[in-house]
Parts: structure tokens; sequence; C-alpha cells
């Protein structure tokens, strides 16, 4: 599995304070293994020349909307749309990331 980004980065990107608690070091860490395993099944058998920054952008991304899920109030982010109706966070934490990682999926025929 690729470390695409680190429980480290997710605090440290999210906010959180610069002495995180023992649970939320232990919560970042389940993010990031999440986060990562997720863009490794994304990216099967993509061919990388390396760790792409943008690779390693999206991934700290996914990685802080996981990590911030725990303080959304029943899926909800606390913003609102146009129409003033609530956002609620989606349910697949790369769903917002998928048209990047999709420029570097590659798709095979058999």
């Amino acid at each position: 599995m690729v470390e695409w980004v680190t429980a480290a980065v997710i605090l440290t990107r999210s906010g959180a304070s610069s002495s995180p608690s023992q649970d939320d070091q232990e919560y970042a860490e389940l993010c990031a293994a999440a986060v990562n395993d997720g863009m490794d099944h994304a990216l099967d058998g993509a061919v990388l020349t390396g760790l792409e920054p943008e690779l390693l952008w999206v991934a700290s991304m996914a990685g802080i909307e996981a990590f911030k899920r725990r303080q959304a109030v029943f899926g909800l982010t606390g913003y609102v749309d146009l129409q003033g109706a609530a956002i609620r966070v989606a349910r697949d934490y790369l769903e917002a990331q998928r048209p990047i990682l999709a420029r570097y999926a590659t798709l095979g025929f058999s």
C-alpha cells in the first residue's frame, strides 16, 4: 500500500490543536489508512511516474474530509446550497476527488 497521506498531515491541515488528543491521533491514523487504501483501489493499474503532487494533495483533502466527518452533526456540513438546503457529507470520502483520480486511472479492455 502506498502512503498517500499520513495522520500527521491530516491533523496539521485539518486545524487540529498542536497537541492532539490520543483519540484524535488514533482517528487520524484510521482516516489515513482508509484514504490510502481507497486511493490504491481507485488507482489500481494506473501507471504513475512516482508520487504525483496532485495525488498527494487529493489524498490530503480526502483525509481531512474523513477526519472532519466526526464533527458533522447528522451528516450535515453546516453549509447550505444556493436554495438554502443543507449540504450533506458525501458517503464516499473520495467522491469529490473522483474527477482528478479518473485522469490517472487506466481503463482496461479484455
